[in-house]
């Protein structure tokens, strides 16, 4: 009786595992529209800007070689810099771009070889993908906003500025990036 009850009670598991298992094979998440429209960013891109001397950057030029590649699962891309400015020297960066569904906003995560690191958030209308994200520089909280005109061609425009008070908005940095060809 006791080993009957032992067959029934690993039936009785393994049958909601196994159908627990086909629902979500079933039911796999996919990539929406909103993760579909950071396809725009993936590719080899070469970069050149410049940046103006604000609280946050040292006025210098700079470029950069950035590989852009789906995350698996098409949810996110991942983006690897690496730039060389004319006063802060040669740098590596890593990002992630996704969209989080649940606060219907684009996050940009980053990360880089100096120690900074950070993450905006943000919206796509069109062309045009913008992020804000808070800065603190020697005490002092400003706001920043990254714009990005483009999407879907290969030919990025971007434009950085930062605001003490989020009423003004100052300009701090731009660049081109330009898509390479693909062979």
């Amino acid at each position: 009786m006791k080993r009957f009850m032992c067959l029934v009670v690993a039936a009785m598991m393994a049958v909601p595992g196994v159908s627990l298992a086909e629902a979500a094979a079933a039911q796999a998440p996919k990539p929406g529209p909103e993760h579909q429209a950071l396809a725009a960013l993936v590719g080899n891109w070469t970069s050149d800007g410049e940046c103006s001397a604000t609280p946050m950057t040292p006025a210098e030029k700079w470029s950069a070689k950035i590989k852009s590649e789906w995350f698996p699962g098409k949810f996110a891309v991942v983006r690897h810099l690496e730039s060389k400015g004319s006063v802060t020297g040669e740098s590596v960066g890593l990002e992630v771009l996704t969209y989080d569904s649940q606060a219907k906003a684009y996050t940009w995560y980053g990360v880089d070889s100096f120690g900074w690191n950070g993450m905006a958030k943000g919206s796509i209308a069109k062309d045009v993908l913008t992020v804000t994200w808070p800065a603190t520089v020697k005490g002092k909280a400003y706001k920043v906003r990254g714009i990005v005109k483009g999407l879907g061609s290969d030919k990025l425009l971007w434009t950085m500025e930062y605001s003490a008070g989020g009423r003004t908005w100052k300009a701090a940095c731009t660049a081109t990036d330009v898509r390479a060809k693909a062979n």
